[in-house]
């Protein structure tokens, strides 16, 4: 777990749940698009696409050590 889960993938995940929760809260809300307007599937979203990011951040950072 520890492998796979690191304090860069906790942020990211935070900073992305918020942000879709903004964007939900903002325009979101009042779409006919079922992701846009269900408060749960925009949270989802921003927990994934915030772990993705997170992890591309991470190996980049890994590679970039292990180069040097």
């Amino acid at each position: 777990m520890k492998k796979n889960f690191n304090l860069y993938h906790l942020i990211g995940m935070i900073l992305f749940t918020v942000l879709a929760v903004l964007y939900w809260y903002k325009s979101g809300q009042f779409s006919d698009n079922i992701l846009k307007n269900n408060i749960l599937m925009m949270t989802i979203w921003g927990l994934l696409v915030g772990y993705l990011t997170a992890d591309m951040v991470s190996n980049a950072i890994k590679r970039k050590d292990n180069q040097e």
